[in-house]
């Protein structure tokens, strides 16, 4: 290897080296070799003979020549670049883990064997290389895209006037607009699409209303109330439950499309261009998860509303654009009747309320004490509902382990796979408060639900201290098997590969109503869907998964899609010292920590869907304060 005058390594290896080690990644067979473990089976398992791999590989040496000519002169501190070293090497890492936890449930095809883990390696280093350069590009392309208003060019008369009514008048145009377009998926939709969780509350409400005068808060018990309100409703004006659920339904559908109404009338006052808006109205619109939960009966689409007008409310007030007097009042009390709707609509909004006023508090000066009293109301509002008002009315709190999924499992794998180490102590500790006899075999390595349904509930304070000793000492003695238990309940969100995330599908939502009708057949429960419009549903059904199910398509309904975007737009933010745009970030992170403390792997949209839908919007606004319309923060 030669060097230049200065005494520096030219680059031009280092290109020719990351293309290859990319091309190796990109062609890898991870899995065991059958014949057995040798230097030859690791060569084995990157071979590839296909012509296309030449001009791939003449792509990468020039791309990656391109990227590390831009991280040489735009990357200059050592946060910057760290900001794009972290997420590569995280991708990496869950690139080649992923794969592993995928096809075994277990880290075994990276560990087992020295050339499992040399192959492994080998792969790493090449997604790293790419991911890197990608990083790289996608930072330096925001660092220059422009945020200017659309020109009106020469497009058709009916075009040009739809775009001046999208100027003149934003959110009526786009809530119109958004209506119209959804018709068809209503109609075909009545009266909703229900899940497991709107039957479980719809029993909840009857039977405690009713029969055992006993709510619970398993799950929120606003939303609960409201959707027995809209169905008793519909029960009594139109004698139709079903009815009521439509109602519902249409309540909430409204819901969200004024909040993303309101977000697409926040970027048309900051001068976006329709290149930008008509996509993301485009994308509310075609993307098969949005559209699928818009009139799917569950609580995180009203949450989800009001989690979007919340951030469009922050970014006014983080960044001055709020008016004065009046104007302000009222912008404030719009983010508290949104931080209202998150702290009603889920359990968890109350963490991300408390966290993004306190990162606020500490971000942003200006409205500090704003941020101040809004986190001490909340925090009060928290301790009274739960301490206070439900009691009061009798409702009985949610279990306490939802919260647990992660020790829970953790747990769980370690009596499977280690069960003849656990001692009589800590057996005793552990069947206190889970079903121990059982637990290995009820153990799901991508869903926690089943061990947490043994939880006992009335498990003392003492008994889960005990727990929580001998769950320790367990760590200590096998941190492999508390890993991997982690891994497996989380890489799903990481891990690009593999599957696609699930939709709620007419007949499951089928199969929801009939159980819920035998369960409330003395109220006189009808909940249907129209006969004559079966073939229908399930033609367009069909065809959607087939058409979001091609490549670039896909991405829409791939989980890690979602997440590396939000962290790379994180990073970003982070890289450029945009402390503003990653303030109003901050409730879209914490909601992401959520999902990693949940019982699933991804593969349950429901727990991604604010992210996705809520993504776009922070994104675009955050260009805008990067655009340097409006001095932004600095960290």
């Amino acid at each position: 290897m030669y060097q230049t005058a200065s005494g520096k390594t030219p680059f031009r290896f280092l290109y020719f080296i990351a293309s290859a080690l990319t091309l190796l990644a990109l062609s890898a067979d991870l899995n065991p070799p059958e014949s057995g473990e040798s230097l030859l089976s690791v060569i084995e398992s990157f071979q590839s003979v296909h012509i296309t791999d030449i001009v791939l590989f003449l792509f990468l040496l020039y791309f990656y020549r391109h990227a590390l000519t831009i991280y040489k002169t735009s990357f200059l501190s050592v946060r910057a670049k760290l900001c794009c070293h972290i997420p590569a090497a995280l991708f990496a890492v869950f690139m080649i883990l992923g794969h592993s936890f995928y096809a075994d449930n277990s880290w075994n095809l990276v560990f087992e064997s020295s050339m499992q883990l040399l192959k492994s390696c080998i792969a790493l280093s090449g997604w790293y290389a790419l991911f890197f350069c990608c990083t790289v590009c996608l930072f330096d392309f925001a660092d220059r895209l422009p945020f200017m208003h659309f020109e009106k060019k020469q497009v058709p008369y009916v075009i040009r006037r739809y775009l001046g009514a999208l100027e003149t008048h934003p959110f009526r145009t786009c809530f119109l607009t958004l209506l119209i377009a959804c018709l068809p998926y209503i109609v075909l939709s009545y009266p909703a699409i229900f899940t497991h969780d709107t039957r479980t509350q719809l029993v909840n409400m009857y039977q405690g209303l009713k029969e055992t005068a006993t709510l619970r808060n398993q799950h929120p018990i606003v939303h609960s109330l409201t959707m027995y309100f809209f169905t008793e409703l519909g029960r009594i004006l139109f004698s139709s439950m079903n009815t009521g659920m439509f109602l519902y339904a249409l309540f909430q559908f409204l819901l969200l499309v004024a909040a993303m109404s309101w977000t697409v009338k926040l970027l048309m006052e900051l001068k976006a261009p329709c290149r930008a808006v008509i996509p993301l109205m485009l994308l509310f619109l075609l993307s098969p998860t949005t559209q699928n939960y818009m009139f799917t009966c569950i609580k995180d689409v009203p949450f989800c509303a009001f989690l979007m007008v919340f951030l469009v409310q922050l970014f006014r007030i983080v960044t001055g654009r709020c008016g004065e007097n009046r104007q302000r009042v009222f912008h404030q009390i719009l983010l508290t009747v949104s931080a209202l709707g998150m702290f009603f609509f889920r359990q968890d909004g109350i963490y991300q309320l408390l966290i993004t006023f306190l990162v606020l508090l500490a971000a942003n000066r200006k409205s500090r004490k704003l941020w101040r009293n809004m986190g001490i109301v909340f925090l009060c509002l928290f301790i009274v509902w739960n301490n206070v008002l439900l009691p009061a009315f009798q409702v009985r709190p949610s279990s306490r382990r939802e919260m647990l999924s992660i020790p829970f499992q953790q747990t769980a794998r370690y009596i499977r796979d280690a069960g003849d180490q656990v001692t009589k102590e800590e057996a005793e500790a552990i069947s206190a408060i889970l079903d121990y006899e059982n637990l290995g075999e009820l153990y799901n390595p991508n869903l926690s639900d089943q061990v947490k349904g043994t939880f006992n509930d009335d498990a003392t304070g003492e008994d889960l201290a005990a727990y929580f000793r001998v769950w320790f000492q367990m760590l200590l003695k096998r941190p492999d098997i508390y890993v991997q238990a982690t891994m497996n309940n989380i890489y799903g969100y990481f891990y690009p590969d593999g599957y696609l995330n699930s939709v709620n599908s007419y007949a499951e939502s089928e199969e929801h109503m009939e159980k819920l009708n035998e369960s409330l057949e003395t109220y006189g429960a009808d909940f249907h869907y129209p006969s004559f419009l079966q073939s229908t549903r399930n033609t367009y059904e069909t065809f959607r998964d087939a058409l979001f199910s091609l490549p670039a398509l896909s991405l829409l309904r791939m989980p890690a899609f979602y997440v590396w975007g939000l962290l790379l737009w994180a990073f970003y933010c982070l890289a450029r010292r945009k402390r503003d745009s990653l303030s109003v970030t901050t409730p879209l992170l914490v909601a992401l920590l959520v999902c990693i403390a949940g019982p699933a792997y991804g593969w349950y949209f429901r727990y991604l869907f604010a992210i996705s839908l809520c993504l776009p919007c922070v994104i675009l606004t955050g260009l805008y304060i990067s655009s340097g319309q409006k001095t932004d923060g600095q960290i």
